[in-house]
């Protein structure tokens, strides 16, 4: 079977190669992602599962994108958080000025 990930082969332009800041919410979806790793509650290995069973039209949003949609359904799997409150908290940062993903 193959995935939204298995591009191998296929037409392509050239390879952008950007050296920029991570975003702020960036920057904390990368901590939550270790944090749960460190605590055990997920592997490399489930979240590499989840961002290869993302559907094409989040895949294709791009890196941070498709890393926050896979670190949401984690949070939800693991019965850590659901994606209602994940939402809800980034509702309350914006509206406090703290940014969050767009």
């Amino acid at each position: 079977m193959v995935g939204v990930h298995d591009i191998g082969g296929l037409p392509a332009g050239p390879m952008i190669i950007e050296d920029h800041e991570m975003e702020p919410w960036f920057k904390l979806l990368n901590a939550i992602a270790g944090a749960m790793r460190s605590r055990g509650h997920t592997t490399i290995h489930e979240m590499r599962r989840c961002l290869e069973s993302l559907p094409q039209g989040v895949y294709d949003r791009g890196y941070a994108e498709r890393w926050s949609e896979a670190v949401c359904d984690l949070l939800e799997e693991k019965g850590l958080l659901t994606k209602a409150e994940v939402l809800e908290r980034i509702a309350e940062m914006r509206a406090a000025g703290g940014g969050g993903a767009s």
